[in-house]
Parts: structure tokens; C-alpha cells; sequence
């Protein structure tokens, strides 16, 4: 049983508050389409990490505090922001976790005025699904593969992008995602090693990465922590 943490190339969701003087920007490690960010699911149960910009009207009314904007939810969202103190020096960015499924509002104020605001909808996932980025013993490329029984040759290294869904459609998320490999003996997983010298080696297991070794069907289970969903990715390990 493996339990990894993984990582890849974002894709950016952004809308303007309803008032028209922030804009409200979260990054996800997967494509969600040309959806904004109020339009979109959230993922219940984990982190979504949200920056925050001005606009010129958004400018014009807190001219040069933008670091003075706090975000707050009168819905009782849990939401934890940056300030002076963490080194912000525009306008503060935040995380908010949702507890329970539902619509939630974020407020964001300069001193007692109302800026901007925003709706954000979470749920709660009720499927996992597998991206899975797999490089062959003698290629210098990953390439992206999806199926449902993949071929891979014997040797290659396999990295995964876990995506939350619900109700057949993909939400934001970035899972915390324990890894099942069946039968355990037909991976292991690989390491990224950042230097070597006479002392030791110094390395990295994240993003985290397997590497096939047997032969035969394998089977990779990928389960949600949080939400307690799974998903199989079935995979055919042949020699050269």
C-alpha cells in the first residue's frame, strides 16, 4: 500500500467578484474545461487555495492598501487567509475547505466596505478517476494514456493524476489519494534523487512515481481519504 502525493502542470480558473473589483483565481493540476471559477464544483473535505487581484474599480476604492483586504464567509465556510505577516503585499490570498456539500459565500472587505464577493458551490465526490502519464524504459518523454486496461511495457515508470468526480463530470480537487498496487511484488516506487556526493544522497519521493517489474495484469487502486471513493486502473505489464 502506497500512499503518494502527486504533482503536474496547472490549469488556471479565474472570474470576476460579483461587484466587479477582485478577481477571484484557483489553480488545478487538471483541465475542467473553459469553466469559471463561481461556475465550477469544489471538491468537500480539502484545501482549495484561491489568489486574489484587483481590477481598476477594485484599485479605485482601496488606492495603495490592497494588503488591508480581508476575506471572510458569513456562511460558515472555513477559510484561512494570508496577511502582512505572512509577507502579503497585495491583496491577500486565502484557502477554504467545505465541511458539508452546499453554496457558500466569500466576502471580501478593505477596512468596513464590502469589495467583492463570490459563491462557490462544493460537493462531494462520488467517483475517483485515473490520468496515468507512463515512460518507457528507453524513452525520454511521458506520454498520457487512459483506458480501461493499458499497455505497458515492462521497466516503465507510471506517474498518476487522481481527478475527483461527480455525477459523471469532473470537479476541483487535489486528492489525498492512497495507492493500492495488486499484486504488491508488480511495482515499486521510484525515487527522484536531487544530488550525490561522498556523504550520501540527497532525494525526494514527490512527486511520486512506480516503476512496473512484473510481468502480467496489475492493477492500480486509487482511493479517496477524504471521501472514501475508489477507482481501479487496470494495466497489461509485457517484455520488449
Amino acid at each position: 500500500m502506497l500512499f503518494l502525493f502527486f504533482a503536474c502542470n496547472n490549469n488556471i480558473l479565474q472570474t470576476t467578484g460579483e461587484l466587479g473589483r477582485i478577481n477571484y483565481t484557483l489553480e488545478t493540476s487538471f483541465s475542467v474545461g473553459d469553466e469559471r471559477l463561481d461556475q465550477v464544483k469544489l471538491a468537500v473535505g480539502y484545501p482549495h487555495n484561491i489568489s486574489a487581484s484587483l481590477t481598476f474599480d477594485g484599485w479605485k476604492m482601496v488606492e495603495t492598501e490592497p494588503y488591508k483586504v480581508y476575506h471572510s464567509s458569513p456562511d460558515g465556510l472555513e477559510l484561512d487567509a494570508e496577511s502582512v505577516f505572512d509577507g502579503a503585499v497585495g491583496v491577500p490570498s486565502f484557502t477554504v475547505i467545505a465541511s458539508q456539500a452546499g453554496e457558500y459565500l466569500v466576502e471580501s472587505h478593505f477596512e468596513d466596505a464590502l469589495v467583492d464577493q463570490i459563491h462557490l458551490d462544493f460537493v462531494q465526490p462520488d467517483a475517483v478517476s485515473v490520468l496515468s502519464w507512463i515512460r518507457e524504459p528507453t524513452s525520454e518523454e511521458f506520454v498520457l494514456f487512459e483506458g480501461d486496461e493499458i499497455p505497458v511495457v515492462l521497466g516503465s515508470q507510471a506517474a498518476f493524476v487522481p481527478v475527483p468526480e461527480f455525477q459523471g463530470e469532473r470537479i476541483v480537487g487535489e486528492l489525498d489519494v492512497e495507492i493500492t498496487v495488486v499484486p504488491e511484488t508488480a511495482a515499486v516506487v521510484g525515487y527522484n534523487i536531487e544530488s550525490v556526493s561522498e556523504d550520501g544522497v540527497s532525494f525526494n519521493s514527490s512527486p511520486a512515481s512506480i516503476y512496473f517489474m512484473e510481468e502480467g495484469p496489475v492493477s492500480i487502486l486509487a482511493k479517496d481519504l477524504i471521501n472514501q471513493v475508489e477507482t481501479e486502473q487496470k494495466f497489461v505489464v509485457q517484455s520488449q
